[in-house]
Parts: structure tokens; C-alpha cells; sequence
């Protein structure tokens, strides 16, 4: 399926650079990610205050799953056997994206590209989303799927499995996250923090969403930094 997938895309990628910028452009913007997100996160935050609304508990639980989910991807790309990216793959045909410069980042052709980390982050948050509201999470589903996904199996990102297992991975670790018997483990701790420091505790949980929105760029780059300069 990957291999037929990647030669069917093959016959569109040399067709238009101005597409192929645009696709380019919405697959590495934030503001087609995580952002527009974690702001219909934050508008349900503040819609459904009152106390006997549970969206504030799913929300938080939503953060915690996706959090866990994203760790378990990038476990298993770190241990899973090496499976390149479509575009670094000798075996697959060439693609040449006209209007596209070759990726910059050597990370891309070494990192292994099971399962698609994206996939497994918006596919989990549009989870809680749907848990708040089926309505706004099916329109959601759909918009990760064809601004998020398609676009990195377009592009030779990644391949259809990857984005399969990704999505199935972000879902299942939501659903358990805001299983009710989950939530009781720090469901308590959380309403008495927000409840005390209100203020505070909202103030910690916009930097935490902006963090998740843009996949960590930061904390990423914090890290990076500690381990090269980090004395052995």
C-alpha cells in the first residue's frame, strides 16, 4: 500500500511549484498546526465554566494523553527497526518536486519515520476535541487529515502507515486519558490548584499548550543545546 500510494503521488509532485510551495508552506506552519488547535482548545476552556461541566477535566486530560502519545512515538522511533523517509528511500521512485529545494535538515534522512509524530500529536488533541464536542472534533479530524497528514505523505514525510499508527496511537492514548477511572488520579489535584491559583495555574497551562502547538520547538532546542554542550 505505501509503495502504491508514494507512485501515485509521484505523478503530481513535478506538475506545479506554486502547489507545491503552498503544500510545503501549510506542512511546516504553525499556524495551519498547532496553533488554530490549541486556540478551539482554549475557546472550550472558557466557554464551559461552569462547575458541573466536565470539558475543563477532558481538556486536561486531552494534554496529559497527547503528551504520553507523543512520548511513546518518539520511544519507538528511537527503538523501532530504521525505516527512512519516502523521499530519502533509494528503493521508491524519485520524486521531483518542482519549485521545492532538497530538505535542509539531515535529521530528516536519519530519523526514522515510524510512526508520524504529527499524526499521533493532532490526531490525539482532536480526540479530546471530539470528547467535548462531536460536531467540532469530526471537522476537526477532518481538517488534521488533509492540512496535517496529507500534506507530509505529499510531501515524502512520511508513508500512509506512518500517519495510520500515528493517528490509531494519539486516539487510544486519549481515550484511556479521559477515561473517568484515569481522570480520578489527578483530576482532584488539578481543581484544587486552579481553584487556589487560578490565575497562575492558567498562566502555566497557555505556556504548556503553546509548547504542545508547536511541538515542543523550544523545549526541543533546550535540550539539544544541554546535550552538545553538556561536558563528557
Amino acid at each position: 500500500m505505501n509503495i502504491s500510494v508514494m507512485d501515485w503521488l509521484a505523478q503530481f509532485t513535478s506538475m506545479s511549484a506554486p502547489f507545491n510551495q503552498i503544500v510545503h508552506y501549510i506542512s511546516g506552519s504553525d499556524l495551519f498546526k498547532g496553533l488554530p488547535i490549541m486556540a478551539l482548545l482554549w475557546y472550550f476552556w472558557f466557554r464551559d465554566t461552569d462547575p458541573k461541566s466536565n470539558t475543563r477535566e477532558i481538556i486536561i486530560a486531552t494534554l496529559i494523553g497527547c503528551v504520553i502519545a507523543v512520548f511513546i512515538a518518539r520511544g519507538a522511533n528511537n527503538i523501532g527497526p530504521y525505516q527512512p523517509r519516502p523521499f530519502a528511500n533509494a528503493a521508491l521512485i524519485h520524486h521531483t518536486y518542482v519549485g521545492l529545494a532538497a530538505p535542509e535538515s539531515q535529521a530528516l534522512y536519519i530519523w526514522n519515520s515510524f510512526p508520524s509524530d504529527h499524526a499521533t500529536l493532532f490526531f490525539s488533541l482532536a480526540t479530546g476535541v471530539f470528547l467535548i464536542s462531536r460536531m467540532a472534533g469530526s471537522l476537526l479530524y477532518f481538517y488534521v487529515l488533509i492540512f496535517i497528514a496529507l500534506p507530509r505523505i505529499y510531501l515524502g514525510l512520511h508513508y500512509p502507515t506512518d500517519i495510520l499508527a500515528g493517528a490509531f496511537l494519539g486516539i487510544a492514548c486519549v481515550a484511556l486519558s479521559t477515561r473517568a477511572g484515569v481522570i480520578k488520579l489527578y483530576g482532584r489535584h488539578c481543581d484544587m490548584l486552579l481553584n487556589r491559583y487560578p490565575a497562575a495555574f492558567q498562566a502555566v497551562l497557555f505556556i504548556i499548550t503553546v509548547e504542545i502547538g508547536t511541538l515542543f520547538y523550544d523545549v526541543r532546542m533546550l535540550l539539544e543545546g544541554i546535550i552538545k554542550y553538556f561536558p563528557r
